[in-house]
């Protein structure tokens, strides 16, 4: 199956938003207002992901941030509609959202993951991305977070 990306536009919300409480459990699925404010944050990235047939595949949002006087980028979220799971499309839109923030500067990407979640650590590991933290309770208020970093 070809997917095809582009960018994030404002129609696409609701698709988002129901996508993402596909993937996540609630408390770790992004909030209708918190989705939002991702989305809509001065500077920040958003690719989408579509089948041949135009239906959402998956997206990903991606943010800029100082840290120690450097751009870095941090990996907000990428999300693949489990029905597409390894067919590509968390490729795609990972190698695209890395593009983008390496056209605006960014030297470096961060992103925090579920200790819990061996699947996406799998897929951030083949990709590049170190183990370089962990922040205990992240999730939940329980479920401590591996933060992962790749040079750009």
């Amino acid at each position: 199956m070809a997917f095809s990306l582009r960018p994030v536009a404002h129609d696409d919300f609701p698709n988002l938003y129901a996508l993402d409480q596909a993937c996540f459990v609630p408390g770790i699925a992004w909030s209708k207002a918190e989705l939002q404010y991702f989305l809509k944050y001065p500077g920040n990235i958003g690719v989408l992901a579509e089948d041949e047939s135009g239906r959402l595949a998956g997206f990903a949002i991606a943010g800029k941030q100082r840290r120690h006087g450097a751009l870095n980028g941090r990996l907000i979220t990428i999300d693949v509609d489990p029905a597409l799971r390894r067919q590509g499309v968390g490729h795609l839109l990972l190698e695209e959202t890395e593009r983008q923030l390496r056209d605006a500067g960014v030297s470096m990407v961060l992103l925090e993951v579920a200790v819990d979640n061996a699947t996406a650590r799998s897929f951030y590991e083949r990709h590049g991305f170190v183990r370089t933290g962990r922040i205990p309770g992240y999730y939940l208020g329980r479920i401590d977070a591996l933060v992962m970093e790749k040079p750009l």
